[in-house]
């Protein structure tokens, strides 16, 4: 049986998250719902409880924020675990860990899955513009260093060697990273497939935490760096892709600081409790997210022009808004004279 595991910041879980489920899953399976409404636990506390509650002997742990798009995705993953060298299985991950930063920053990854946007703004608007470039020539398998915590599924059996380090880590970062890298040290691989498809229906923050939990990695595996599976590759190639990630590193957090800061701000307005105005840093970014989303929409094909065209009324109807009369002129271009 397969125990899919899920943290929620909810008491309960969304019927439409759980009736997807249900519809795709496609083997006997039972929900494991570590209920953290209250925040009670970090993610590695919730996944310990949660792979202790556990009766399965395939495990699946997963954010809730994420729509199946395949059917009979459990059949593929008791396929892959009753492989005894298949010690993790994911849908995005990394080739390469190193003490620096996370792979996520620095490529050599890969992902099958349709990542979702959505726009900073006090009224979020949510996109997805792209899916997975599978040509058929892609292996259906492929061995990685790191899976993404998105989605990532294990036999249960390996839970003996391993377990979420919730005394080196206590926030919600790099537990994908760590426990990747223990399965690793076990002799088993980690891996992603193409065979299962879903969406993630956000892109997540990074806090200054991140930093500290970097801090807390590297010297946990000290020694070990860096973990290099299923390409090759040079250490100079390593460097040079590490030194042009630590900018994009740095504007990240520092962008992601003024996202929290805005969410928070909406959370107090929706609540009705007295707030501030707008920074004018806050304003350009809820702008800009929002301005680039119509942009890119306009040029997607696949969303029809009426649905563009609501856009374009969205944003021109918002006070923020700078950039009106530029992206009228780009709903113009890609959406009647092309």
């Amino acid at each position: 049986m397969l125990s899919i595991i899920i943290c929620s910041k909810y008491s309960t879980l969304n019927p439409a998250f759980v009736q997807n489920i249900s519809e795709t899953v496609g083997t006997d399976y039972e929900i494991v719902h570590i209920d953290n409404s209250q925040q009670r636990y970090n993610i590695f506390e919730a996944y310990n409880i949660g792979v202790g509650q556990a009766k399965g002997d395939k495990l699946c742990l997963m954010h809730e924020d994420i729509v199946f798009h395949s059917n009979g995705w459990g059949k593929v993953v008791e396929r892959y675990l009753s492989d005894d060298k298949v010690g993790a299985l994911g849908v995005a991950g990394g080739h390469v860990i190193t003490d620096r930063l996370d792979w996520r920053f620095y490529g050599f990854g890969k992902m099958y899955l349709i990542q979702g946007t959505t726009t900073i703004e006090e009224s979020p608007q949510y996109y997805t513009f792209y899916r997975p470039i599978t040509d058929g020539s892609e292996e259906a398998i492929i061995q990685v260093a790191a899976i993404d915590g998105v989605w990532m599924c294990f036999r249960k059996d390996i839970f003996q060697e391993i377990h979420f380090d919730d005394h080196t880590f206590h926030d919600f970062h790099l537990y994908d990273s760590d426990i990747s890298m223990q399965v690793n040290m076990t002799g088993h691989g980690v891996y992603i497939t193409s065979e299962i498809l879903l969406e993630h229906q956000s892109e997540g923050t990074f806090t200054d935490g991140y930093r500290e939990a970097l801090k807390a990695f590297a010297e946990k595996w000290k020694g070990k760096f860096p973990v290099i599976k299923g390409i090759e590759v040079t250490q100079q190639q390593i460097d040079e892709a590490l030194n042009n990630a630590q900018s994009y590193f740095d504007s990240r957090l520092r962008h992601d600081a003024v996202v929290i800061g805005l969410r928070q701000l909406f959370a107090k307005r929706r609540k009705g409790l007295p707030t501030r105005e707008y920074t004018a840093e806050e304003i350009k970014l809820m702008d800009e997210s929002l301005y680039q989303c119509c942009r890119i929409s306009f040029k997607y094909k696949q969303l029809s022009f009426r649905e563009s065209l609501k856009l374009l009324r969205h944003y021109l109807q918002i006070p923020f808004a700078q950039r009106k009369a530029l992206l009228t002129r780009k709903f113009i271009w890609y959406r009647l004279l092309r």
